[in-house]
């Protein structure tokens, strides 16, 4: 990809990133510090919706995730994950509907992460991409 091609698609996915990322942030906290899980529901749609958004970006370049995307989305999911976890068992703790929209909200994100890698890798290829058979 030349440089000028390559510039666009980092604006773009910052711009694309920056606009709905906030927002979904927002919205997740929103709903969990406020106690209104439909805030906390529509702010992980808009993190899928920031992702599809993503795949369709690299789709327009004809380009794929770089290492350092997949890194940063491995380690902020991670994080994010941990955080709720760690919140819920160690800290005040959620209320049922709180606790409801977390496991929804970090399940749906992982089934796109699936759904993507299948999609684009096939099943049997997917397998492999984190299974090496033995020799």
């Amino acid at each position: 990809m030349e440089l000028e091609e390559e510039t666009e698609k980092k604006l773009a996915v910052t711009a694309n990133w920056g606009l709905l990322g906030s927002f979904a942030v927002t919205f997740i906290l929103s709903g969990f510090g406020n106690g209104e899980v439909v805030y906390a529901i529509i702010g992980f749609g808009l993190l899928i919706l920031a992702f599809v958004a993503h795949i369709i970006i690299n789709r327009i370049y004809g380009v794929g995730f770089n290492n350092g995307e997949i890194a940063i989305g491995f380690i902020v999911f991670g994080v994010a994950l941990l955080g709720f976890v760690a919140n819920r068992f160690l800290g005040a703790g959620y209320s049922a509907g709180e606790t409801i929209a977390g496991v929804l909200g970090f399940g749906a994100l992982a089934a796109a992460f699936i759904a993507y890698v299948i999609t684009k890798y096939g099943l049997k290829g997917a397998f492999s991409m984190f299974h090496q058979p033995r020799i």
